[in-house]
């Protein structure tokens, strides 16, 4: 079993992994956007990216960021005229356009067996790779489920968002804030703890 306080939510956050991958990655894209531009914000987040895959010794770094970059891209087009579903508000604009890069990102990494979370669980917490069920078909298809479940929560939040606009957009700015880091919080918590329910409750097979 892997004991709370190395599994807890803060510590991951608080994890080189998620300094060199999550932190680091978004104030390079932030302040080369509101200096430089969106344009040379994404080229800037992608040579980070690019020397953090070259010379980090652990593997799947690029996953984190290239939602980074999906993104980053999306509004670079949003800047330069080009819009989708109809929005013309940039909040909202940006908040399904980081839903759907989510989807996107964990969709390819799933499809081609190596999902983001598992990737970045690992990385953290070394700890894991270490477990008797580690490699283990279940093993493997719990971190699918999470996966699974990443992709239709932004799938259902890059609805509501929508949705919200279309209907009441006096309240699109609450959603799009409830929808933000709240639920990203929310999203990591779930992929904490879900694995370690999983394997305390049913065998590994």
């Amino acid at each position: 079993m892997i004991d709370k306080k190395q599994s807890g939510v803060m510590n991951y956050l608080m994890s080189p992994e998620a300094r060199l991958t999550i932190i680091i990655p978004i104030l390079i894209y932030n302040i080369a956007f509101w200096w430089l531009g969106a344009g040379m914000a994404v080229v800037l987040t992608a040579c980070y990216s690019g020397l953090l895959e070259v010379f980090s010794k652990r593997p799947g770094s690029f996953s984190i960021i290239s939602i980074i970059l999906v993104s980053g891209i999306i509004h670079y087009f949003y800047l330069n005229g080009y819009s989708f579903f109809g929005i013309d508000k940039e909040g909202v604009f940006l908040s399904v356009g980081g839903a759907i890069s989510v989807v996107l990102v964990f969709s390819f990494y799933s499809l081609i067996g190596r999902p983001v979370i598992r990737t970045q669980a690992e990385n953290a917490m070394p700890r894991l790779t270490q477990l008797s069920s580690y490699g283990t078909p279940k093993y493997c298809r719990v971190w699918q489920e999470i996966s699974l479940v990443w992709v239709f929560v932004y799938i259902v939040k890059a609805v509501m968002v929508i949705f919200i606009y279309k209907t009441q957009p006096s309240l699109s700015n609450d959603f799009v804030f409830v929808f933000s880091w709240p639920l990203t919080l929310i999203m990591i918590a779930f992929s904490v703890y879900w694995p370690r329910l999983r394997w305390s409750t049913t065998k590994i097979a």
